[in-house]
């Protein structure tokens, strides 16, 4: 199992230098700031079912980007919206009116966007006031790309250092390349980490098409 420890000694003698180990950690920190933006790797998914109880859900604390969100009784899709138009209704399969769960109030959310650090589900839900016990907030499958776990420890460890190493070691290498003003051992460094993090996002796309033939079906509005 790759380990935070492993990282440091193998960044250490790539780069032949025993003087840096107090400046590994501040590297480390920029690097995993680049894989939240950068690296989109089927070991980053993560999923979770949240109740639509409010209009605005506060985003996990780990959330990069968003996957998918569909409807946990239906399985349809939520339509992801814009953030501008601010365009609410739209017309909707028959499935969301046949398979969604509706409340006490008959409102189905169809829709999302992303505001702020919050999810916001259109339209609004409306919920009952004065609270009604017997009323069942609509539930909701969340995927979503996390943010990897931060290595702190010698033995932290995280899905990408152990399933994708070559992210870490060559985007620390880089930044020790940049530390040592060495322009040319930062670039090499630079165009590996980026190889490795373009194969990743590459196979996370051919493999959610891997399996049985795709089909496409045709959707029907009325």
């Amino acid at each position: 199992m790759a380990s935070y420890q492993q990282l440091q000694n193998d960044v250490q003698n790539w780069l032949n230098r025993r003087d840096i180990a107090s400046l590994i950690p501040d590297w480390v920190l920029m690097v995993e700031t680049e894989i939240a933006e950068t690296l989109r790797a089927r070991c980053m998914i993560t999923s979770g079912t949240q109740a639509i109880d409010a209009a605005y859900i506060t985003l996990p604390s780990d959330f990069a980007t968003m996957a998918s969100i569909r409807d946990a009784t239906s399985g349809e899709l939520l339509e992801l919206k814009d953030a501008w138009s601010g365009h609410w209704t739209g017309v909707y399969s028959s499935a969301w009116r046949e398979g969604a769960v509706v409340g006490a109030v008959g409102q189905v959310c169809t829709a999302y966007r992303l505001t702020g650090d919050c999810i916001e589900f259109l339209p609004h839900p409306v919920i009952p006031d004065p609270p009604d016990p017997a009323w069942m907030p609509q539930q909701v499958l969340m995927e979503w790309y996390a943010r990897p776990k931060p290595l702190l420890l010698p033995s932290d460890t995280n899905p990408i250092l152990e399933q994708l190493y070559a992210v870490y070691l060559w985007g620390v290498i880089k930044y020790g390349a940049l530390f040592e003003l060495d322009d040319d051992r930062a670039a090499q460094a630079d165009a590996q980490w980026q190889q490795v993090v373009t194969r990743a996002n590459l196979w996370k796309q051919q493999s959610d098409l891997s399996g049985a033939p795709l089909r496409s079906e045709l959707v029907s509005f009325g």
